[in-house]
């Protein structure tokens, strides 16, 4: 018995397929220390590569992992930042972001299409002859744009086929022999009926334990009634690098019956929202928490699953006690695990009673239409039957211009985007009415975020993406222009960059234009800095003389601000 649980752990652990190490070579020439990993939970969706860590410094080279050839060109003042995807011939496809800055051919290129286009951000599709590039050959340097939090490579391997996102450790020799750990695990009941410890609330206990061999810190067996789920709160660290990562597999045992398992080794981008099911999400918004649950909801599509009996879901009513584990592993296949005990109790059942709230099934479209408020869900917008519940409330704020719709709760994740219509007050100047947007309230934290939207046959209609408090609000404040060290004509200096300050009031940035001497100039714009930069080039300027340059920027709402100044280069 003993021997055959040790093979059926060391299966379902352990790395599968044959070695790949020496199909890529390294991107970078410094080693390959991860500081995040592929499948990592992230905000709406999985980490879908490696990055690694470069040092706290931009501008190390960039080399292709084997011969291909770029086949799309990213730049974008968020997101992916300056990216390089190349198609090899191997099958493989890699992508390589954040990039501070291309190969000096791709650099014209890019230069080129941006003045043709007359924008910064491109979204490019090269001819497959156009850059041939051959396997250590440099082709970028790494850096921070995009949306990026520090200097480093977000690297990503993808079969070329259906660009799925494979994990790209198992290509390279990253040394990792830390097992991963386990912070609490919990206990959801998965019916009206369902207690646990009493409760129709689910249970949330600490872990304790270290070195792969956890128990929790709630001293005694759980005591538990009708069906009910689990889940855990994970991570692992690589040997070299003490950022908290993503684990590969998780699996749950019921007195060693094998109840779920799932392995992130590949998954589609089309798939990948459906993390908003897989985690508690509850848990996530109220403390920035990530417990993977080990049950399924009817909705979640998420191709991960490759062992679940009864959706992960188990009945707990025949009075006997159990003993739970639930194991987690990482790609180099060190196993960590959390054993408890709970007692079916079904003297602890509730009677079951009926749900409140308007039923809504996941599989349908739903409408909700009252006086000054439609709401339209399409089908397949929430991971399972929602009894929805809807209230308002008197505004009580001067800067909205409607009552507070409470639109069930921010602690329920939607799948896809949902239209939603509010009525504004009455007596809204007509020139102001295309000023007026759909507002987020954060109640909880006094925050007011823009929800996009435009005023139309007497509402404010938009499509939305969460579940919680709107109103309607507006914006007339035009966005700020400011200047950053840049010399006047009158001081006789030239000025090497010219760098602005940008930011808006409310509804946020939606373009800019810079123009320099009469012509469109290229300004590249970092958002999560709010900066514009403009580097003079001799290509398009001439020297020693004093230039016109109007800045123009533009907020979500229309509003507009432009700047103008002279400056010498």
């Amino acid at each position: 018995m003993l021997i055959r649980l040790f093979f059926a752990v060391f299966l379902i652990f352990s790395p599968e397929g044959p070695d790949k190490t020496d199909m890529l070579s390294p991107p970078l020439d410094i080693p390959l220390i991860p500081s995040a990993n592929f499948g990592e939970p992230r905000s709406g969706h999985f980490h879908s590569g490696v990055d690694f860590k470069t040092g706290g410094e931009t501008g190390a080279n960039v080399y292709s992992v084997a011969d291909g050839h770029i086949y799309r060109i990213m730049v974008s003042p968020s997101g992916f930042g300056k990216a390089l995807y190349v198609r090899h011939n191997n099958g493989y496809s890699t992508v390589y972001a954040h990039l501070s800055r291309f190969s000096p051919s791709v650099a014209e290129y890019v230069k080129k299409k941006q003045y043709e286009k007359e924008s910064f951000s491109l979204n490019l599709f090269p001819p497959a002859e156009m850059f041939c590039i051959k396997k250590g050959e440099v082709i970028a340097c790494t850096g921070n744009s995009g949306s990026s939090m520090g200097p480093h490579l977000h690297f990503e391997v993808r079969n070329s086929a259906n660009e799925k996102p494979l994990d790209p450790v198992q290509f390279y020799d990253i040394e990792d022999s830390t097992k991963p750990v386990i912070k609490s695990v919990a206990i959801y009941p998965a019916s009206s009926s369902s207690t646990v410890n009493g409760t129709d609330n689910k249970f949330i206990t600490a872990a304790t334990g270290s070195n792969g061999t956890y128990g929790i810190r709630y001293n005694k067996a759980v005591r538990v009634s009708g069906p009910v789920g689990f889940g855990i709160n994970t991570y692992d660290v690589f040997d070299k690098s003490w950022n908290k990562c993503g684990v590969r597999i998780i699996n749950l045992r019921i007195n060693d019956r094998l109840i779920y398992s799932h392995s992130i080794d590949e998954f589609l981008f089309s798939e990948t929202r459906y993390i908003n099911s897989h985690i508690d999400y509850e848990e996530k918004i109220k403390n920035n928490s990530y417990i993977q649950k080990t049950f399924i909801d009817p909705n979640n599509k998420l191709n991960i699953y490759n062992h679940v009996i009864n959706n992960g879901i188990v009945n707990m009513d025949d009075g006997g006690k159990h003993n739970i584990e639930i194991g987690v592993s990482d790609f180099n296949g060190n196993y960590s695990s959390v054993k408890f005990s709970i007692l079916a109790d079904t003297a602890l059942r509730n009677e079951s009673a009926e749900k409140k709230g308007q039923m809504l099934p996941f599989a349908s479209k739903n409408e909700i239409s009252r006086h000054d408020i439609d709401i339209s869900f399409p089908a397949g917008c929430f991971y399972d039957t929602l009894y929805f519940k809807y209230r308002k409330a008197p505004a009580n704020d001067k800067r909205l211009l409607s009552d507070r719709h409470y639109i069930h709760d921010k602690y329920t994740p939607v799948h896809r985007n949902f239209e939603l219509s509010i009525k504004p007050e009455s007596g809204i100047k007509k020139e102001l009415k295309n000023k007026l947007c759909l507002v987020y309230l954060d109640d909880e934290h006094d925050t007011k975020y823009y929800a996009g939207g435009e005023y139309d046959k007497g509402r404010v209609t938009g499509s939305v993406r969460n579940l919680g408090t709107y109103a309607v609000g507006i914006d007339t404040i035009k966005p700020e222009i400011r200047p950053l060290g840049i010399h006047d004509t009158s001081s006789g200096k030239s000025n090497s960059k010219l760098r602005f300050r940008i930011k808006d009031d409310f509804s946020g940035i939606s373009s800019y234009t810079g123009i320099i001497n009469g012509e469109w100039a290229l300004f590249e714009y970092d958002a999560k800095s709010s900066s514009l930069l403009y580097i003079p080039d001799k290509e398009f300027l001439s020297r020693n003389s004093v230039h016109d340059l109007m800045l123009t920027v533009s907020d979500n709402c229309g509003n507009e601000t432009v700047k103008r100044l002279e400056f010498y280069w």
